[in-house]
C-alpha cells in the first residue's frame, strides 16, 4: 500500500468527519432556536453573517425563522450527501490498497 493513497483515505475521512460536526452544528442551531429564538438563530450584519448564538454586542439583526429552517434543510442535507461520498472514497481507497 503506497503511502499516499493511505493518506488520501485518511484526509478524506477527515474531511468528512468535519463535515459530519458542521451539519451537526447547523442543525442544533435551529434546534435551540426553538427554546431561545431572541438569542440563537441566522443572524445578518453589515460585517457578519453567523448562525448560533449572539449577543447584543454586535449590530446584527436576526432573519426569518423560515430562511433559519430552510438555510438548515439545505446544509444539513448537502452536509449528509457530502459526508456519505468522502466516505465512500475513501472506503473503497482503503480496500483497494489492502488487496
Amino acid at each position: 500500500m503506497s503511502a499516499t493513497a493511505k493518506l488520501k483515505a485518511y484526509a478524506q475521512l477527515t474531511v468528512a468527519g468535519l463535515i459530519a460536526v458542521f451539519g451537526v452544528a447547523v442543525g442544533a442551531t435551529a434546534i435551540g432556536h426553538a427554546f431561545d429564538p431572541a438569542h440563537i438563530g441566522l443572524w445578518s450584519g453589515p460585517h457578519l453573517f453567523l448562525f448560533g448564538a449572539l449577543d447584543s454586542s454586535f449590530r446584527a439583526h436576526q432573519l426569518p425563522d423560515s430562511t433559519l429552517y430552510v438555510v438548515t434543510l439545505v446544509v444539513v442535507g448537502l452536509s449528509g450527501l457530502i459526508f456519505r461520498e468522502l466516505v465512500g472514497f475513501a472506503r473503497a481507497g482503503l480496500a483497494r490498497q489492502a488487496r
